[in-house]
This record gives C-alpha cells, sequence and structure tokens, in this order.
C-alpha cells in the first residue's frame, strides 16, 4: 500500500502517522494483506495526492464533530441522528477505502472498541465513550438496513 505523496505532503496530512507509516502498513498487511478489502484500500490509496487525503481528512473530522455534538447532546446511539452519523461514517469510508456494506461495519466497529490505537482515533477528536457509542449507533443503523 503505497501512496504518491512525498515525505513533506505525508506528515502535512498524516500527521504522527507520517514517521509511523512502514510499520503500521506493514501491519496492516500481516493482518489483513489477503482480503479484497486490503487490495481494494491499496489500489486506491495509490491514487490519491494531497488534495484527496485533505478531503478524506475533512470528511472524518465532520464526522467526528457530529458525534461529539450528538454525545454533548444526550442523543442515544440508537436515534435517528446517530444511526445517520453511523451511516455517513459507512459511506465515507465505502467511498475512499473499500467497499463496506452494514455487517462488515459492524464486524469493524469491534476494532473501535477493543484496538487502543482504532479507540483513540475515535476519541481524540470526540471524547471518552465515543467508541462504544458510535459501536452501538452502528449496530443500531445496521438493524435499520
Amino acid at each position: 500500500m503505497q501512496s504518491p505523496l512525498s515525505e513533506q505532503e505525508k506528515r502535512e496530512v498524516w500527521g504522527d502517522f507520517a514517521d509511523q507509516e512502514d510499520e503500521l502498513l506493514d501491519e496492516v498487511e500481516a493482518r489483513w494483506g489477503d482480503s479484497p478489502a486490503y487490495s481494494e484500500s491499496a489500489r486506491r490509496v495509490a491514487t490519491y495526492g494531497k488534495s484527496d487525503w485533505e478531503e478524506i481528512n475533512a470528511g472524518n473530522a465532520a464526522i467526528e464533530q457530529r458525534i461529539a455534538e450528538l454525545m454533548d447532546a444526550g442523543c442515544h446511539p440508537a436515534s435517528q441522528e446517530a444511526m445517520d452519523v453511523a451511516e455517513a461514517q459507512r459511506l465515507h469510508i465505502s467511498r475512499w477505502f473499500y467497499p463496506m456494506d452494514h455487517r462488515f461495519h459492524v464486524q469493524k466497529s469491534v476494532l473501535y472498541v477493543e484496538d487502543p490505537r482504532f479507540r483513540a482515533g475515535i476519541e481524540e477528536h470526540t471524547r471518552p465513550g465515543a467508541a462504544e457509542w458510535l459501536q452501538a449507533a452502528i449496530r443500531a443503523n445496521a438493524a435499520r438496513a
């Protein structure tokens, strides 16, 4: 999974991830390298320039902001608004990385709760408990579908 970005561009759009790129990508390949999702994501990522990553990051930031807003408002994860943000996340992943159906989204949500790096990635820009809240919203959204 290689990106056409320069080292400087990687730092600009990926932040700290750029410093761990090789190590983390080796882990991703070891865990999921034989999956269709990995192959599709590698194919897509190989074409993304800086403006693509800026759009990806902006979309993700908007989803995280909405999660924080809904949690701050006391919105239940099975509410229409929560399911809508879960659906927005699913579609964001599908658009930029690999096709993600509802079943796959529910499976991936386990990582959000159980893997400390996934949890930190979600909760860094939202708040503690967002991983569980999002997982519940993802499950409710899958049931709605």
